[in-house]
């Protein structure tokens, strides 16, 4: 956790590192970050911080986007719904405006290189 400057901008980061629930491989992972610029909520991100053979994934967060789209979902799933821009330096799908300012990642590549990714994360930048 981190505490806000004297702007009210900083953020906070929120990780699980018990060794019955979460993976030693992903021990550490945050499973919720928040940033915040001149004390409002900037970006929410959240993260799916298990393997499937581990406990972790009961606990991952369980809220969706339209479309009921979250974490586990397949990147995919959000074409119906929006366009998805892929940069290929932080290896993130961008949705497009209609959709919202929202940001997922799979394994990092291109659907077109491997069309069945699932969400890892999503990111939210607020208006």
């Amino acid at each position: 956790m981190h505490e806000l400057d004297g702007d009210g901008s900083g953020g906070y980061e929120f990780s699980l590192h018990d060794d019955h629930i979460i993976n030693k491989l992903l021990r550490g992972t945050p499973a919720l970050s928040i940033a915040i610029e001149k004390n409002k909520v900037f970006t929410l991100k959240v993260y799916d911080f298990s393997f499937s053979e581990d406990a972790a994934p009961e606990r991952i967060y369980k809220e969706t986007l339209p479309g009921n789209i979250g974490l586990g979902s397949l990147v995919s799933e959000l074409l119906p719904y929006t366009q998805l821009e892929f940069d290929e330096a932080e290896e993130w799908f961008y949705t497009d405006d209609k959709y919202g300012e929202v940001e997922v990642t799979g394994l990092g590549v291109p659907l077109e290189d491997i069309p069945d990714q699932h969400i890892s994360a999503i990111f939210i930048v607020s208006k």
